[in-house]
Order: C-alpha cells, then structure tokens, then sequence
C-alpha cells in the first residue's frame, strides 16, 4: 500500500498554529520593550527630579538673592539718615533742627538724589507734625503711623511701599546734645535693588501690588485683572507685560505661591514663582515674582530622553534579530519534527523518512536529534506492525465484502425507498423503521416511547375489522392485508396512508419481527383528486361556479320545472366598463374587483338559487320557482348592491355598475340555449338604455335584430384584436400652395374572416358602446408610430401622420403615457404627428378636451378639429381652444363650385381660421374645381378621393391624382 502524505492542517484540525520561534520572539520582545521603556521613563523620571531640585535650589537662592538686596538697601538708607543729621552745620545750631535740614537738603540735593539714591527727605517733630519735605509724600496716613512709632519707641521703622513706584522707606530718631528733636524720614527707589538682582541672577523680577485702586496713574496694560494686582515694576517690560498677561489669564495666582510652577509660553520654558519678603511689615500686600528662563535645561532633558530611548530601540532590534538567529534553525527541526509525527497516525511511512533524514546530524547530538532517531525507531516498528495487520484484514475483508455488498443493497433499498417500511412484533410493537418512515412517524402525535403500530393510526382507522385482520396475519390464517387509514401528525394535518401487511416466513425467536408493513403516503393524490373535482365545476377566481357546471345544472332545473310545472328566472349580466378597469389600472385590479363582485352576489343570493361566471365579467343567476315580480326584485338588488362596491387604486377609484338582461321559462323560451341567447339580448338593450339597469326580454324581431348584429360585431372585434386583425390605411392630404403632399391621414380598417375589409362605420359605434374603442386607439397609436419610424429610417423627406382619435380617448389616462413611451423607444419627432378628434366628441365633453390639446401641444405635437362646421358654437371654440389645424367637414365641400352659400362659409372660416394663426384642411375634394376654387379662397390644404385614395401602403404621391372616382 503507497504511503498517503497528509498535510499537517489534519493533524492540528481545529486549532491555530503558531511557530515556537515565533512564540519565543513575541515573549522577548515584549520583555525587551518593558525594559527599555521602563529605563527610558526612569531615565526622564531622574533627569526630572534632579533638575526640580536644582531649581527649588536655584529659587531659594534668588529669594535669598532678592531679600538680600533689599535688606541691604534698607541698611544703606539707615545709614544714611544716621549720617544726614551729622552734616548739619555747627553755625547753623541756634536755628530749629527743621530749617537747617532743609537749608541742607537744598544745598544737598543733587549729591543726595544722585550719588545717594534718595528720592525723598521728610522731617517731623515730637508731635508727629510734617515740617519739612523735599516733595509732597504719597500715603501720608501711612507714614504719619511710622513716625509715630519712632517717636514713642525712638527706635528706626521700615517700610516698603508700592504704589505708582515702590520705595523704601526709613523713619529714625534725631538727637541734637542728647535729646530728640524730630524724626526724619528717607525714601529711595527699589529700582537699583530688581536691576541689581537681574544682574546677579539672570532672572526676570516684577512687583506687583494687591491695592490696585490706589494707583493713581495707572495704564490698563499694567493690571492683572484676574488676579486683581497691579505690575508696579518690571525687568525686560517689552516681553515679560504680555507674558504675564497670558499667565493670569491661563493660571491661579495661588498656584504660583508655594514653590512655583514650569509653563510653557511661546515655544519657551518658564519657572514663575511668587514670593512675599519674610518681614511683613516691610511689603505687606506686595509680591515679587521671579521669572526664570529654563528652556535650555528642559531641552535637555529630551534630548537625552530621545537619546535614551534610541539606544533602547537599537538594543531592541539587534537582540531581536540575535534571538532570531540562534532559534531560527533549531526550531525549524523542531517544526518539522511536529509535523512528521501527526503523519504516523496515517501510514505515511515514506514521509516520515523523508523528512527525518532531513533533520538529523551527525556530530554535536541534541535532544533534537534524540527525538528524531526515536522517532524514525518509531516509524519502522509501526509500518512492520501495519503491514501485518494489513494482511490479516485482507482476508477478512474478502470474506465479508459479499454479505457487505448485500446488506448495503438492501439497506440503502429501504432508505432510499419513499413508502414507510416497518416491522412489528407479535405484540404490534415497532422493531425497525425505514428513513422515511422515521422521518413520517417523528411527526405523528403520540407521547409512548414504546409505541405499537396501532398508536399512530387515527381510532376510526383501528377499528375490529382492522383488529381480526392483524390477529389472522398471526396466526397465518392469512398472508397480507391491505387496508387505508388516516394519521395525525404535529402540525394537525391529516395524512392517509395505504397500508400492505405481510407476515414474515421462517422460524423466529421471541421478540423478533413477524409482520412487515409498508405504507404509501397518498394524501396529496385523494387532495388532487378532490382539487380537480372542484375545478371541475368551479371558477378558481371567484369560487363560484363555472360555464359548464351552470349549463347542466340550468338543463336539470329546466327539465324539473317541465315536469313540475314551474317558472324559472334567468338574470344574465356583465359589469359595464369593466375591460376600462383593466386597461387602466392592470389585470390584478379587475381581478380584485371580481372577486369582490362575487362575494358581494353570494351574499344576496339564496343557497337555491345557482349562481355562476360564465366567463369574463359576465355572470349569471337562475332563480327557480320565481316570478317576474320577483326577477326583478333580485335584479334590482343586484344593481343596487353593485353601486355600493369601490375599488381604490393608485391613479383613481373604480366604481361599478352592470345590465342585466332577465328572461323567464317558459315565456321566453323552452330550451337553455334560447334562454341564454335572449337573456344575453335583453342585457345588450339595458345597456343600450344606458346601463347600470335591467331589461326584460321582449319579442321584438327589429330589436331582437339589431342587438344580434351588434353582438356579432363585438365579437368580431375582440377577435380582431387576438389575432391582430386590423389594419392601417393612409390618405394622403394636399398643400395647395405648393402642390405637394405633406401628410398623410392615419384610417383603420378590419379584415373579417371571409377576407373582406370593413371600415370604420360598422365597428367603432360598437366599439365605443363595448369599451373596446380604447384598445382599438393604442392599436392605432402604436402602429402608426411604428411606421413613421420606418419611413424616417428609410427617407430623408419628412413625412407627417394625422391620426384619427374616439370621441373617447378624453376619458383614457393611459394614452399619454403610452405616447411618450413610444415617442422615447421609436425617436419620432413629435412635431411630425398631428392628432384628430372631432368636433362632436370635442364639444361632448370640454374640458377634458381641452386638457388633452393642451398635454399633447405640450409635447411637441399639433392637433386638429376633424368635421368643424358641423355645430353651432364653431367660431367660439375656434379662438377658445389650443387647435392648430382645422378640418372643414365635407358636407361644406362637395357642392362648393355650384354653392354660393358653402363658398361664403368656407370663405369665413377660412378668414377667421388664418387671422387666428390656425391652418385648414378641405374634406372631400373630389374634382379639380373644387381644388382651384380651395386655392383661390385661401385653404392650405386638400383631402379627397381627387387628392388619393386611402391605401394600405405610403405612395409617392407628389400631386393631385388624375381621377374623379368617389368612394
């Protein structure tokens, strides 16, 4: 036996495969990028911390720094108070102590303001009183307390104010010989102090004020509105008014109080922190705040965290890529190690070697390779142990191969077989069950999980025939039993089967099968079966009864009321415009509207009386045992309920009527034929009445006639719609001026069976009365658009139709759009199609033909008035309605050379037609004095047998035929 190479996917079915390298590189990796991202963010997080320490210490530092100088300035300014009282002159000492400091301060005052820096003196006396000052000071209130504490405490006071500018006060004590003669108070500006410190540090300083109010000069730029302070002075203002402008806006002033906040401003890193000075008395409601440039540093810091972080990602790839290579071949061995084993578990002995060879070496031994040898080990004991068994299996299995062979014949038989095939016990219990027949009987409503073949058989089918009939298969009394019954099953239908029993032959132990039963489903031929009985005799439309039915059942009720003596009433009708419901809104409307017309006739109708369609929309009612009184009574019902049906669809809502036509038996006739054909006459006369009515047969041979006639003819017309009788005839019509042929007039005519043509005048009267007037138009329509398509294809000259419209193609919705669907598929130009509709119907009904004119002009083609002349009102409706040509009727033509009368009309009419930019066409012209007579009055056109003659064929006609024939 060849060796079979399966595939590894049936080794590992159902899982996903995923290499051990590849497992091995994905754990590594994600430990190599924990670890670099780990050192990284360690990295960042040291380089951090280290450089807030650095700038908390460098923070400390500049307010020491700033505190520093400040204090420095205040021990200078004491200084020099200490040292003003010394310069006085001796001369000078019987003179008050205020007139001689300011006789010195003026004599003084540039070396004082400009080499000391002062930029205020002030003198006041024991009594707190102002004797003399250098310039007006700001805050007088303020400083009246600080004199007042130096002279009840004769010991210096301190004080730093910002208001306009910030200053520096010192109040100290004079003494002249031992006692105390005043104080005296000096002020500088801290300026020299913030450009002192800006020097020392590098760092940016501004001092801002909470007592915004009390600035008396201050600019709108300066103010801090959200954090309700006032910039008093500034280092670098160009820059640093706008940056703290945007910090108020963006941040709590809070924030900056405690150790100061990193923020980024402009692409620029900032280290802004508020400070106040340690002595509060000194600046009370006063910050300084310090603004520390440290982009470079916090560059940096990224750049070596990019750097850091580089070095990870090179580490990374070159581990990877180390890793890779050191497990790539190994794994690989290992890889095809796995998939030779799952080959064993097939016979794939030949594979396994195969590969086995490939992954075994031959110095340096790992376990690898152990396995591998293991392996092949494995492979020849397992192939000689298979070969054993093969030999051993082969006998066997030719031994059994037969009885295999017959037992699978006989089971796939069964299974295949579509009848139930079962056997019972002696007890009737189930043994064993075909396909189908579990398949049957899984449906079969029963709760015993042991059931017997009597269970599953409805109890009207295990009756005590049935019973003797099983126990004398027992006994073999006899041999088979063929019997129907009727099952129940899950979804409540009823099956029938046809059951064949047969007793099994040959000994048998207990509990083995005796009977074997099969069973044919033939619930659905007895369903056939009783479906075409139903046809039989019904209309499968409306559920009623059919032609066939009602003509026998009509003969056995005649043949009873004959024998009996009794009257019959025959109602036969058809629902007038019924065929208008199909052609304007589809055969699943009419269908819809039967239906309904059905139903609503069983209601009103007795169960003894036999009620049919007889095809169509004709239906008929025999009413046995009735009267006239009472035919007319159920044909008045039958109008009336009629009435009350609506069909609503989509375009409009259908209503219905009918005429009935009412014979009775015996006066009217003594067979059902007759009956049938007067009843069907006295049906045309209500309709000729009108409609929507009933007329009682008459033995009138003149009307008996004419309807006999008219019938003929409709079916003559139906018939030629079928089998696509009519045909289509052209006459051409005339310009006089230029003597050519411009168009041609569409007729229609029908060839009857006997091969002869008939026109117009004997169908269309019958056709308008029927509703077949609307088929007989799209037939024209469709036609003649056809063969101008053709004609243009062929000929370069343009040829224009005029077709002839029914008076009742005003009330067809379905003519427009079928125009332009045709207009669309055949490319004819709309212009060259003339439509003609006649002054009688077009006075019949007005606004709908004035509505149609006005959709047809729309698009693109022209209309015409056939047989103008022929009413009263002929000049009204000439300006009132959208007519482009107008079509003289011929009776003002014929005698038109020798009628003065005819030629003064046709003269105004013509006048009036051409003032009215209309154009007219002449009927009947059938000699040339008539046509030159036309030309002098001014017609432009001419039709009439001297013109030519309809034809079923498009002549090259260019002028006037030569002929004087009429027809």
């Amino acid at each position: 036996m060849k060796d079979a190479v399966i595939p590894l996917k049936s080794a590992v079915k159902g899982t996903r495969f995923l290499s051990l390298k590849w497992k091995a590189v994905l754990i590594f990796s994600l430990v190599l990028i924990s670890v670099n991202t780990g050192l990284a963010v360690l990295g960042y997080w040291q380089l951090r911390e280290q450089f807030s320490l650095q700038q908390a210490q460098i923070n400390q530092q500049h307010i020491q720094e700033l505190e520093a100088l400040i204090g420095n300035s205040f021990k200078e300014l004491e200084q020099i108070a200490s040292l003003i009282p010394t310069m006085l002159p001796a001369t000078s000492s019987s003179e008050p102590m205020s007139i001689r400091l300011a006789d010195m301060f003026l004599e003084q005052s540039a070396t004082l303001e400009f080499d000391w820096g002062l930029d205020d003196a002030s003198f006041f006396s024991n009594q707190n009183k102002l004797l003399f000052s250098l310039r007006p000071p700001v805050e007088i209130e303020r400083l009246i307390h600080m004199v007042q504490q130096v002279n009840l405490a004769e010991q210096p006071e301190f004080l730093l104010k910002c208001i306009d500018q910030c200053k520096q006060y010192v109040a100290i004590p004079v003494l002249n010989k031992g006692q105390k003669n005043g104080v005296l108070l000096l002020s500088r500006l801290i300026a020299d102090a913030i450009i002192s410190f800006k020097d020392i540090t590098g760092a940016d300083i501004a001092v801002i004020s909470e007592e915004i109010n009390k600035h008396k000069q201050r600019t709108e730029a300066r103010l801090l509105n959200d954090w309700e302070q006032y910039i008093v002075a500034l280092t670098n203002p160009e820059t640093n008014m706008q940056l703290l402008q945007d910090i108020s806006e963006r941040y709590r002033f809070e924030q900056f109080q405690r150790s100061g906040s990193e923020i980024e401003h402009h692409g620029k890193h900032l280290m802004i922190q508020s400070l106040q000075m340690s002595n509060e008395e000194i600046g009370r409601n006063m910050h300084f705040i310090l603004i520390n440039d440290i982009t470079e540093s916090v560059q940096h810091i990224n750049q070596a965290t990019k750097k850091n972080i580089s070095f990870g990602l090179v580490g990374f790839l070159l581990s990877e890529t180390l890793l890779l290579i050191l497990l790539w071949r190994p794994l690989n061995r290992l890889l095809l190690l796995s998939r030779s084993l799952p080959l064993l578990a097939h016979n794939a002995y030949s594979e396994v070697r195969k590969k086995l060879e490939i992954t075994t070496r031959y110095w340096h031994k790992d376990e690898i390779d152990i396995a591998g040898e293991t392996t092949l080990e494995l492979t020849n004991t397992l192939e000689s142990l298979h070969k054993e068994v093969q030999e051993q299996t082969n006998s066997l299995i030719t031994r059994g191969e037969e009885l295999a062979q017959e037992r699978d014949f006989v089971t796939g038989l069964l299974n295949s077989a579509q009848v139930i095939i079962l056997t019972q016990d002696c007890d009737g219990q189930l043994l064993t069950l075909n396909s189908k027949g579990k398949a049957f009987l899984s449906r079969v409503n029963t709760q015993s999980k042991n059931a017997a073949f009597h269970h599953f058989i409805s109890e009207e089918s295990n009756d005590e025939s049935f019973q003797q009939a099983i126990e004398k298969l027992k006994t073999e009394e006899i041999s088979s039993y063929q019997h129907d019954s009727h099952i129940n099953t899950s979804d409540n239908t009823n099956h029938t089967i046809s059951w064949v029993h047969s007793r099994l032959s040959g000994k048998r132990k207990p509990g083995s099968p005796i009977i074997l039963s099969v069973g044919l489903d033939i619930t659905d031929r007895e369903e056939a079966e009783r479906r075409l009985t139903w046809l039989a005799n019904h209309d499968p439309l409306t559920g009623l009864y059919n032609r066939r039915y009602f003509q026998n059942t009509f003969e056995d009720l005649l043949s009873m009321a004959q024998r009996y003596s009794h009257n019959i009433a025959l109602l036969f009708f058809d629902l007038d415009q019924f065929k208008y419901v199909n052609d304007s809104s589809g055969h699943q409307a009419g269908d819809a509207m039967l239906r309904v017309v059905a139903e609503k006739l069983v209601q009103i109708t007795r169960e003894t009386d036999l009620l049919a369609r007889l095809g169509g929309d004709e239906f008929a009612v025999v009413i046995p045992e009735a009267g006239i009184d009472g035919a007319i009574q159920v044909a008045e019902k039958i109008l009336e309920t009629l009435k009350q049906i609506s069909l609503p669809t989509e375009d409009c809502i259908h209503r219905i009527s009918a005429s009935i036509g009412i014979v009775m038996y015996p006066e009217h006739g003594n067979t059902a034929q007759d009956l049938m054909s007067n009843s069907d006459l006295a049906m045309y006369q209500a309709k000729e009445s009108g409609r929507d009515r009933w007329h009682l047969f008459a033995l009138d041979d003149q009307i008996r006639e004419q309807m006999s006639e008219r019938v003929i003819w409709k079916n003559k017309i139906e018939q030629a719609l079928v089998n696509s009788a009519f045909l289509l005839y052209y006459q051409p019509i005339l310009e006089i001026k230029s003597g050519r042929i411009s168009h041609y007039e569409v007729l229609i005519r029908m060839r009857e069976s006997d091969g002869g043509i008939a026109t117009p005048g004997h169908f269309i009267p019958v056709a308008e009365r029927t509703g077949l007037i609307h088929s007989i138009d799209r037939f024209v329509l469709r036609e003649a658009i056809s063969q101008l398509a053709k004609i243009s294809k062929i000929s370069d000259t343009e040829i224009n139709f005029s077709i002839n419209l029914s008076g009742r193609v005003v009330d067809d919705p379905e003519l427009l759009p079928l125009l332009k669907q045709l207009l669309n598929q055949s490319g004819v130009k709309p212009q060259n199609l003339v439509f003609e509709l006649t002054e009688t119907a077009t006075l019949a009904n007005m606004a709908s033909a004035e509505q149609l004119m006005r959709e047809l002009r729309s698009l693109g083609c022209r209309f015409a008035m056939d047989d103008f002349g022929v009413g009263f009102s002929s000049f009204y409706y000439l300006r009132e309605l959208p007519l482009d040509i107008v079509k003289i009727d011929g009776s003002f033509i014929r005698q038109l050379p020798t009628s003065p009368e005819d030629q003064i009309f046709v003269k105004a009419l013509t006048e009036m037609a051409s003032g009215l930019n209309k154009l007219t066409v002449a009927e009947f012209v059938e000699d040339e004095a008539t046509l030159n007579l036309l030309a002098e009055i001014g017609v432009d056109y001419a039709q009439g047998y001297y013109i030519g003659k309809p034809q079923p064929e498009i002549l090259p006609i260019i002028g006037p035929a030569k002929s004087s024939s009429a027809g």
